[in-house]
């Protein structure tokens, strides 16, 4: 009999919802990457894509590597600068809306941030989860723990949205 450990449980999760991003990319188009359910609603494309942002950012930031989004040049392929802090959060609606990218790189760049994702929490222990981290320079302080559920609370929202 084996038991379930927490890192078991999240990789589960992560890749449920990744299938279900799967399922999305596979039946849009290129165009419906700029639809709005909404007026002021964020495009499926700009949702995607910080949501792969977030977890390159949560990620690096928890376990001390470089963000794939600057380190294997994912920046130059969306046309944007390699600022590691820009994910989108603080991004108006103009911002959103004009935002364009290709399922390709959408895909490609949520590909190999998983792939990161993966082997930091393999790695992870519980001492792991209560380790101290910072808010991103914002002067608050946090366990790894909670900013993985900030992570995971972010990511079930925003694909519920894109769904």
């Amino acid at each position: 009999e084996t038991s379930l450990d927490a890192t078991t449980i999240i990789l589960s999760r992560l890749e449920a919802s990744a299938a279900q991003m799967r399922n999305v990319m596979e039946e849009i188009s290129e165009d419906d990457l700029i639809f709005q359910a909404g007026p002021e609603d964020n495009p499926i494309g700009w949702l995607t894509w910080h949501m792969t942002r977030y977890e390159d950012l949560v990620i690096s930031h928890i376990s001390d590597r470089p963000q794939v989004w600057i380190e294997e040049g994912w920046h130059e392929r969306f046309d944007r600068p390699a600022t590691p802090g820009d994910t989108g959060a603080g991004h108006n609606i103009e911002q959103a809306k004009t935002f364009r990218a290709t399922k390709e790189a959408l895909i490609g760049y949520a590909a190999a941030t998983r792939l990161k994702t993966k082997r930091c929490l393999i790695e992870l222990t519980h001492f792991n989860l209560d380790a101290g981290v910072d808010d991103f320079g914002r002067g608050a302080k946090f366990t790894v723990g909670e900013l993985l559920g900030r992570f995971f609370g972010d990511r079930i929202s925003h694909v519920g949205q894109i769904c």
